[in-house]
């Protein structure tokens, strides 16, 4: 069997968690609805909403029943 280098794989799981990060704006989620499913669904259901706190609690609210939290 071949042996893996520790660097090589530490710099794999770290690029895989800097795109993590990235990918979903700082929101967390653990065994969460896929984020951009999330938030296309999120969208939709505030779309029509005045823009500003109003809408950005309704979309939070929205997040966190699909598993996500806010940073």
């Amino acid at each position: 069997m071949r042996q893996r280098s520790p660097l090589k794989f530490a710099c794999l799981v770290a690029a895989l968690l800097a795109g993590c990060a990235t990918g979903n704006h700082g929101w967390t989620g653990k065994g969460a609805t896929p984020f951009d499913t999330a938030q296309a669904d999120c969208d939709t259901k505030t779309q029509d909403l005045p823009a500003g706190k109003q809408r950005e609690g309704a979309f939070d609210q929205c997040m966190e029943e699909h598993g996500w939290r806010r940073p």
